[in-house]
C-alpha cells in the first residue's frame, strides 16, 4: 500500500521458449483494482494456448495521474501527470530486457486490457516512449470519441485544474507539503468529497504524450500496430456508442489491420433472467476463470436492462442469499456449462492467435479485418460459435 507498486506477475508454460508475450493491464478507471487478482493469473488459462502472460501493477489514481502547475514547473519539460503510464513503459522495458529468461519472445509482445486497462493500452499506442516495446494491441471496452479541444486526455490545463482541486481538498499549497502527507490522507480527502475515480487519466503532457490522440490520428500513431477492439452486448451505453465513432475517426489514417468484436455470451441461468453480457463479462471467458463472474456481480457490474442488480435467492439454503453476497449462490445461478467452457476455449484461442500472428483467425474460422467499407465484425456468442456480422453501430446499440 504505497507508491512502491511497480511489480509484474509472470506465468509461463513449462519449458517455454521464444513464445509470444501477452501483457495485461487491469481495469478500474486508472484508479482502482489490481493485477494480482487470481482470475488474471490463472495458470489454466491463456498460457495453456502457448503464450507467456505478464500482468502489471503500477501507480493509480492521484499517485499515477496527478498533474499540477507546480509539478509542471518542476518537470523540466513543461508538463506533468502520466506517471502511472510511465510505470507501464518501464514495465515494457523490463519485458524487453528480461522476458526471454521466462521463455518469452521480446520481439512479439501484445498489450491487452479492459476498461481502464484498455485505456492504458491505447494511451501507450499514443506515446513515443512506448514505440517498439510492443507489436500488437487489444483494447477491450476502453474507447472514447477523440475530442480535438476538450477533456483531460487532451488538455494539460484541464488535468492541472484537477490537481489544483486535489491540493485544495487536502489543504496543501506546496509540493513539499503534499509529499509530506501520508498517502491515505489524500485518498480520504477524495472519498470525503465524493470525487469520482474517473477524474484521473492520461493527458497531453509534452513528454510521455506530446500530442493529443486526435493529433496522432491526423499525423500518424506512434505505434500503428495490428489492433483488436470491441465491447460486450450489455456494456456501458457510452462505450458502445463510442466504438463506431472512434473507428470512423481512425480508419482513414490507420495503416495496420483492425479486428472488431461484440461479446454476447451470457451463462444460461443469467440469460433466462434477461441479462446481457456486462462490462467486464468477457473476462471470465478470456482467462478461463468462471468464478470471476461472481466478482462482477458483487462489484455491481451485472445489471438488468433497468440498471438494477438482479436478485439471486438462497439457492443452497444456508440462510444467506446471493443478493446478500453469498458467492456460492451467485455461481450456481449462472448455470455455467459445457457451452460456456467451449466459448472460453474459443475466446482464448482467438486472443492468443492474434498475439501469435496479428490475426485472430484460426484454421476453422476466418475473422475479416474491419474497414469502414465492409463494416464487418465478429460476434462471440450468444449461443455458441462466433459468427461474422456486418452493421456494427446497429448491432451494439
Amino acid at each position: 500500500m504505497s507508491e512502491d507498486s511497480l511489480y509484474l506477475n509472470i506465468t509461463a508454460p513449462k519449458d517455454a521458449e521464444n513464445l509470444p508475450v501477452m501483457v495485461w493491464f487491469h481495469g478500474g478507471a486508472f484508479a482502482i483494482l489490481s493485477a494480482n487478482s487470481q482470475q488474471y493469473n490463472n495458470p489454466d488459462g491463456l498460457t495453456e494456448k502457448g503464450v507467456v502472460l505478464v500482468t502489471v501493477n503500477h501507480r493509480l489514481g492521484p499517485f499515477g495521474y496527478i498533474a499540477h502547475p507546480l509539478l509542471t514547473a518542476e518537470s523540466g519539460y513543461g508538463g506533468s501527470g502520466n506517471y502511472g503510464q510511465m510505470d507501464l513503459v518501464m514495465a515494457l522495458e523490463w519485458v524487453r530486457d528480461n522476458i526471454a529468461a521466462f521463455g518469452g519472445n521480446p520481439s512479439n509482445v501484445t498489450l491487452f486490457g479492459q476498461s481502464g486497462g484498455g485505456g492504458k493500452t491505447y494511451s501507450l499506442m499514443n506515446s513515443p516512449q512506448a514505440t517498439g516495446l510492443f507489436h500488437k494491441a487489444i483494447v477491450q471496452s476502453g474507447v472514447a470519441p477523440m475530442d480535438e479541444e476538450g477533456g483531460p486526455e487532451v488538455s494539460l490545463a484541464a488535468s492541472e485544474a484537477v490537481g489544483e482541486a486535489m491540493f485544495a481538498r487536502a489543504g496543501v499549497s506546496t509540493l513539499e507539503a503534499a509529499r509530506a502527507l501520508p498517502w491515505n490522507e489524500l485518498i480520504r480527502s477524495e472519498q470525503q468529497n465524493k470525487i469520482p475515480r474517473e477524474i484521473y487519466r492520461p493527458n497531453s503532457d509534452n513528454y510521455y504524450q506530446p500530442n493529443t490522440y486526435y493529433q496522432n490520428v491526423v499525423n500518424g500513431m506512434p505505434s500503428d500496430v495490428p489492433l483488436m477492439s470491441g465491447v460486450t452486448s450489455g456494456d456501458y451505453t457510452t462505450i458502445r456508442a463510442a466504438l463506431p465513432i472512434w473507428l470512423e475517426q481512425r480508419c482513414a489514417q490507420y495503416q495496420s489491420e483492425q479486428f472488431i468484436y461484440k461479446f454476447s455470451r451470457v451463462p444460461p441461468g443469467w440469460s433466462a433472467m434477461g441479462l446481457a453480457s456486462c462490462h467486464g463479462c468477457e473476462l471470465p471467458y478470456l482467462f478461463n476463470y468462471p468464478a470471476a463472474m461472481v466478482q462482477n456481480y458483487l462489484l455491481g457490474l451485472v445489471l438488468t436492462p433497468e440498471g438494477k442488480r438482479p436478485p439471486i435467492g438462497d439457492l443452497n439454503n444456508n440462510g444467506v442469499s446471493g443478493s446478500q453476497g453469498d458467492a456460492a449462490d451467485v455461481f450456481t445461478s449462472m448455470q455455467y456449462g459445457a457451452t460456456d467452457v467451449a466459448i472460453a476455449d474459443q475466446t482464448m484461442t482467438m486472443w492468443t492467435n492474434f498475439a501469435k500472428t496479428g490475426n485472430p483467425s484460426s484454421a476453422g474460422f476466418d475473422w475479416p479485418a474491419y474497414t469502414l467499407a465492409n463494416d464487418t465484425f465478429v460476434e462471440i456468442g450468444p449461443e455458441g460459435d462466433a459468427t461474422v456480422e456486418t452493421g456494427l453501430a446497429d448491432a451494439i446499440k
